[in-house]
């Protein structure tokens, strides 16, 4: 068996050492191998577009695996050029399934980031401000990003995984030669790239118009190549095919009755497009050709949870031609000889040497060299560099942070791309909160945030919340970092506030006062943890006046002669100055439906009122999260006391009622200076919507608690009980609540409530 195996490694050592000295040559041409190697026909792949869709590729390249199919060259669109990119680079199909199985899917697709990994101002806006994307403002008018999505973490994944590749490496000299496309966006022209960094070509391949935000390499702004070639059969067959098998997964048309909203408008017309063209380049495939088209299905563009399904489909379709491909296949031990010479290109361990910033936004050059703290001299890691930038990209100053690998004059470094939010640089987000109870008592608040960041070099930030509807409230805030911009700030504020605070005797609702808050103040913030991704604490100086005045309702007093007289309800007002401290620490997975972490908020403030009596007031929130499969429970303690004496006035201190705050009650039905809460809460994952990322849940709660006016009437004899069953959604325009609670003396409420109480 050696003696007949020795002529073979002879000549493949001869045609591979001649391989080497003639790069211009393709691999599967410069090796001639006696017998069956020598007639073999080169073969080349050519895989579609279809984004989700494209996992079928993942199917259909095990098989090929399995059948021992040889593969000389893949020209790939959109999904086809992340798979056949990868392959192309070495990976096998079962490490390409391995690797993407390994990922969240939906999330990395789309951009989104697990929320414990947000910087805490980041949190507390996306639950304050659920409401479509972000606007951005200039004097040009409103406008929107240029896509819905980035893709950022995609792309990081994709040059993680292909950092040991040149970073300038002709697609040649890939393990099997590759080429992809994409369209030119100015131009509408074909740009087919045939070197250079893999990753950043595929992306831009797959830059799905309205989806995936377009790529601008080397001046041109490109986008998903499947607007001029979706199915690329005609690259194939100039990179020298003499079969071509062909994988087309694209997006078949939609039924009139799915044609009813804009989104599926927009798509049908790109879909219609991309058809056109892939009927274009079938019609150019000959009877020695192959072409698999795995029936998908209702597994749309952005299904990425169904990618095993998808695989499971590709794997089917293709051994459904089994006989032809049968054909063009290699004994075993060919085809494992041809396996294992195929070139494999490794950068060795290198140095950064230097670090070039590209940016075109507000943020300095210098603040994005200190933030990455990179050393000169120090190896280079892909994996490393993006995480830091990831960091950069989740405090949203940025549409994009990239980088890449460059040679000049013999050295390597990395050059950064920072892509700014050119959008504004105002930038409007939007809020809506609407509740309505068993009794008829509700409310209404819309809810917009202004945002103008880098005003100054320094990274000084103006901020302004607006809120109107049941109530009124308008907070103006300057923040300026003190040394580093992602350290500690000096923030002075102003706040004016006004709503409707209820009275109620029992359960019975007798009277609503106007309840008026103006407050000026000068905060010193710091942030905890890495980009405050853990939370942050707050120590300043506050001056508040509340002033609370009756709006409907009067004691009806009985005269000794029998007749009766309206007095009006008190007024009051405080003034209060002093010291507040506050920290809070969020890890919780989800602000409304929580399915693990935890969150504390804690606050104090110390000083004196108008009346020269001194007042302390403290407050603790907290809730722990935790889930098993589809079953989740949240624990909830919160606890406040205001101690100050001889002042009472109706709006200070804590309030209880209303969804989760004592459900079978009326919102802020009770109050008083001392309060005390606890809830147990179940939630049942009942549907789980993958491309949004959301769920429907079922709960129901148990909960207790009460308000007191002295310290010594507090007792858990007097503790207040409620127990609700609900459904709950977190929609685009905020979390959603429907459900009913009983109480205690025949309390109960049929609540209905839209965003934040």
């Amino acid at each position: 068996m050696y003696k007949s195996l020795f002529p073979v490694v002879i000549t493949i050592f001869i045609s591979l050492l001649g391989y080497l000295l003639t790069p211009s040559l393709a691999l599967a041409e410069s090796i001639t191998v006696p017998g069956e190697q020598a007639k073999k026909p080169r073969i080349c792949l050519a895989l579609s577009g279809g984004g989700a869709r494209g996992f079928a590729h993942v199917g259909v390249l095990k098989v090929l695996e399995e059948l021992h199919v040889p593969i000389d060259c893949i020209a790939g669109t959109s999904m086809g050029a992340v798979v056949g990119g990868l392959y192309a680079a070495g990976f096998s199909a079962s490490e390409i399934e391995k690797r993407l199985d390994a990922l969240k899917l939906n999330d990395i697709a789309l951009d989104r980031v697990e929320r414990r990994y947000l910087p805490q101002s980041i949190r507390e806006e996306d639950e304050q401000y659920p409401l479509g994307a972000t606007l951005g403002l200039s004097a040009n008018g409103v406008r929107l990003p240029a896509g819905v999505v980035q893709a950022s973490q995609f792309l990081e994944i994709l040059q993680n995984w292909t950092a040991h590749l040149q970073p300038d490496i002709d697609f040649d000299r890939l393990p099997i030669p590759f080429r992809t496309l994409a369209t030119d966006m100015e131009t509408g022209k074909m740009v087919i790239f045939t070197k250079g960094p893999l990753h950043k070509a595929i992306r831009a391949s797959m830059a799905a118009p309205g989806v995936f935000a377009p790529v601008e390499i080397d001046g041109k702004l490109l986008s998903d190549g499947g607007l001029v070639k979706n199915l690329p059969v005609d690259i194939a067959r100039q990179m020298g095919a003499d079969v071509v098998i062909a994988i087309n997964i694209g997006t078949p048309l939609m039924p009139r009755d799915q044609l009813l909203t804009l989104f599926n408008v927009s798509q049908q017309m790109v879909n219609i497009l991309t058809e056109q063209n892939v009927e274009a380049q079938k019609a150019l495939l000959g009877p020695n050709d192959v072409l698999i088209e795995p029936a998908l299905g209702n597994i749309t563009f952005m299904d990425f949870a169904r990618s095993k399904e998808a695989v499971k489909i590709g794997e089917k379709a293709t051994h459904e031609l089994d006989a032809k491909l049968l054909a063009l296949s290699l004994s075993p031990e060919m085809y494992a000889i041809r396996h294992e010479i195929r070139l494999n290109p490794q950068l060795p361990p290198i140095k950064i040497q230097f670090i070039d910033i590209t940016t075109n936004g507000a943020v300095p050059e210098s603040d994005i060299r200190r933030q990455l703290n990179i050393s000169m001299g120090t190896e280079y890691k892909a994996e490393e560099v993006n995480r830091k930038l990831s960091i950069l990209n989740n405090a949203r100053e940025f549409d994009s942070v990239n980088h890449e690998l460059v040679e000049r004059d013999g050295e390597y470094g990395i050059r950064v791309n920072a892509n700014g939010r050119n959008w504004g640089p105002h930038f409007l987000r939007f809020g809506l909160a609407l509740s309505s109870g068993f009794e008829g008592a509700g409310g209404f608040k819309l809810q917009v945030g202004h945002r103008r960041p880098w005003l100054t070099d320094g990274g000084l930030e103006w901020r302004n919340d607006l809120e109107f509807g049941n109530s009124i409230k308008y907070h103006t805030e300057l923040r300026q970092p003190l040394f580093e911009r992602e350290g500690m700030y000096l923030a002075p504020f102003a706040e004016i506030g006004q709503n409707t605070r209820n009275l109620y005797s029992g359960n019975t609702r007798i009277a609503e006062y106007n309840f008026r808050s103006d407050k000026l103040g000068l905060d010193l913030g710091f942030r905890i943890g890495e980009q405050s991704n853990l939370g942050e604490a707050k120590l300043g100086l506050n001056f508040n006046h509340y002033r609370v005045r009756p709006k409907i309702g009067g004691f009806l007093l009985l005269n000794e002669d029998g007749s009766t007289k309206v007095e009006t309800l008190p007024s009051a007002d405080l003034q209060q100055f002093g010291l507040k401290s506050a920290v809070v620490i969020d890890q919780l997975s989800d602000a409304s439906f929580p399915r693990y972490g935890y969150k504390i908020d804690a606050s104090a403030f110390l000083g004196t009122s108008d009346t020269r009596k001194n007042f302390q007031e403290v407050a603790i929130s907290t809730t722990w999260a935790n889930s098993i499969n589809n079953h989740s429970i949240n624990l909830k303690l919160n606890a406040a006391g205001l101690f100050q004496k001889g002042t009472d006035v109706r709006g200070i201190g804590s309030t209880l009622g209303g969804f989760q705050q004592l459900s079978a009650y009326q919102p802020d039905q009770f109050t008083g200076d001392f309060m005390v809460y606890g809830s147990v809460t179940y939630l049942l994952r009942a549907v789980k919507f993958d491309l949004a990322g959301q769920s429907l849940f079922l709960g129901t709660s148990l909960e207790a608690g009460n308000v007191w006016n002295k310290g010594e009437d507090i007792s858990f004899k007097s503790l207040r009980k409620s127990a609700s069953l609900f459904a709950g959604f977190n929609s685009f325009i905020g979390p959603i609540y429907l459900g009913f609670a009983l109480g205690q003396s025949g309390a109960k409420n049929v609540f209905f409530q839209l965003g934040r109480q």
